[in-house]
């Protein structure tokens, strides 16, 4: 198994296991996420995106690091995404994702990071707890097309 950084010639393949990710869905009514953000993603030079391929694409990971042009010591990033294709999970290719795009976020001076986990299912919340991350309040998510 490889990592490596996404492109856009793999939207395709990486929307569609997106969209196969139930827990990636917020909205009732809309897709996990807008096809045009999430190409914005793939080509944002401020977000780390990476799959990890064998034969085939095993899993992906995206963060955005969204205050590196603030003034502040701290400087965060917003873990948006990471996923394993459920026939790969339990492998470590989760814990491999992580490690790289951690990596990658600190060499572009990254010092803190923050995401969301879906409440409904723990499996996420298990990872990142342990992943040295503490667990905080809960919300649900309400939206609106307008």
């Amino acid at each position: 198994m490889s990592i490596r950084k996404a492109t856009i010639d793999d939207f395709e393949e990486l929307y569609k296991i997106g969209s196969n990710t139930p827990e990636f869905r917020v909205s009732a009514s809309e897709a996990f996420m807008d096809p045009d953000d999430f190409k914005w993603h793939i080509t944002n030079d401020k977000c780390v995106f990476l799959l990890a391929e064998e034969k085939d694409t095993q899993g992906f990971i995206c963060a955005h690091a969204k205050d590196l042009d603030r003034g502040t010591e701290n400087k965060y990033a917003c873990l948006v995404y990471l996923t394993v294709v459920p026939e790969y999970r339990g492998r470590g290719i989760a814990k491999e994702l992580y490690s790289k795009c951690e990596d990658e976020l600190k060499d572009m001076g990254i010092t803190h990071m923050y995401g969301w986990a879906n409440a409904e299912g723990n499996a996420i919340l298990k990872f990142m707890n342990k992943q040295g991350y503490d667990e905080g309040h809960r919300y649900v998510w309400v939206d609106k097309k307008l």
